[in-house]
């Protein structure tokens, strides 16, 4: 059986059609009846914007004319509503918001609708121009009745059908939702982070420029290791993940993977690697000692992000866009950054590398907490995945694997570059 692979985020428009391509073919009867409404209404629609031209553009009709735009713009606005949100494939819940307000709305069309049957035209032309859209209206709403009948009836006869698909949705739904709201939540922890990432640049920058006041002489440009400093944080995010992914799913099973076929990697490969994950997780992580570790030590990097490894960390069809252009881009971009964090890191003086480390630290606390909630997100998307291919597969006979969207929301344009302090 073909596995369909789709984003979670596409799933639930996958889904209708899934289900449409499953039932449309016993709600055949149903489906014309709503079709026929659909294009009375649409008929009415057309024709009232017409007659809304019609009024709107001419300033001889006879006296209080005018004042009827009023119930025409009622009219198409009514319409509009009903016209919205159809489902590709329906259920009794749509028929039930879709088929129980239409009397309603066809009183309330009628309401707006007389008036504008004693309206008259000084023209002739535009006289029998406004006579042949109110007969057409008039028509339209002489069959919609009828036709709601119909569909009322058929409706009646398929409501087992519309039932199971209704049963399949609502199932699906509260799963799907709560992990929506999970990544909005990670949105707005990713948002929370780059602030803290701007605050601690700002921190530093002033920190840096009062001790070269204190220490007289002339005075100079804005430092801009601050800066880069903040660029190679977020930079270093998507490594970030990985080294917590690997502590999640287990590092011994990590390692094994590291170690055979195609990575190959050696005991001394393998003892930098757990090494990194152990200096990017610690609890009295440095940011500054994590970058002069970087400048000793760049290859273990290239192992946590490489292809293999990242495929063995994420979920099964996930989005490793991130990780793919970190390999391109991101890395080369702290190797370069690496080299001028550490001549400038160095001659800071005592003091001021005790009162920035402070300052980082927290960016670092952030990132931690940003990491745990990453990794409660992956551990839900996980439980809605499985639960997603064992109902699809039991309803509808199909097998469906969800994939894990792009898990960042910082620009791709520019890559992952801190903003300006």
């Amino acid at each position: 059986m073909t596995v369909q692979r789709v984003s979670f985020l596409d799933f639930p428009w996958v889904l209708d059609y899934i289900l449409a391509t499953r039932f449309n073919c016993s709600l055949k009867q149903i489906r014309h009846a709503v079709c026929s409404i659909v294009l009375t209404l649409r008929t009415i629609l057309s024709a009232a914007v017409e007659l809304g031209i019609l009024v709107s553009q001419d300033s001889d009709t006879i006296d209080g004319a005018i004042s009827a735009k009023p119930f025409i713009d009622n009219m198409i606005h009514v319409i509009t509503e009903c016209l919205q949100n159809f489902p590709l494939c329906l259920d009794s819940e749509f028929f039930h918001s879709f088929l129980e307000p239409l009397p309603s709305h066809l009183r309330f069309l009628c309401g707006n609708f007389h008036p504008l049957t004693h309206m008259k035209f000084e023209d002739s032309a535009k006289e029998k121009a406004f006579e042949a859209q109110t007969r057409a209206i008039t028509q339209a709403l002489s069959e919609l009745p009828s036709q709601c009948s119909n569909l009322e009836v058929y409706m009646g006869a398929q409501e087992p059908v519309l039932k199971q698909i209704q049963l399949i949705k609502e199932h699906l739904r509260a799963p799907l939702w709560m992990l929506m709201h999970d990544f909005r939540t990670l949105h707005r922890e990713e948002r929370v982070l780059v602030e803290d990432v701007r605050d601690a640049v700002r921190v530093a920058t002033d920190l840096h420029a009062q001790e070269q006041r204190s220490c007289g002489g002339a005075a100079l440009p804005p430092p801009i290791w601050p800066h880069i400093m903040g660029e190679t944080v977020l930079l270093l995010l998507p490594l970030w993940k990985l080294s917590a992914l690997a502590v999640a799913k287990g590092q011994d099973a990590f390692m094994r993977m590291v170690a055979a076929p195609p990575l190959d990697a050696n005991l001394g490969a393998q003892r930098l690697l757990q090494r990194l994950i152990e200096v990017l997780l610690s609890e009295k992580a440095d940011l500054l000692d994590i970058a002069l570790w970087f400048a000793a030590e760049p290859s273990s990097a290239v192992l946590l992000s490489s292809v293999e490894a990242v495929e063995f960390l994420l979920p099964e069809a996930a989005n490793s866009d991130e990780f793919t252009r970190f390999r391109k881009d991101g890395l080369l971009r702290i190797q370069e950054n690496i080299p001028v964090l550490q001549s400038h890191i160095i001659r800071l003086s005592k003091q001021l590398r005790v009162l920035v480390s402070e300052h980082w630290r927290k960016v670092v606390e952030e990132v931690h907490h940003y990491l745990q909630f990453y990794l409660r997100v992956i551990e839900a998307f996980l439980d809605v995945q499985k639960e997603v291919r064992t109902f699809v597969h039991s309803h509808l006979f199909i097998e469906v694997t969800l994939g894990l969207p792009l898990m960042t929301w910082l620009a791709v344009e520019g890559g992952n570059r801190a903003p300006p302090a």
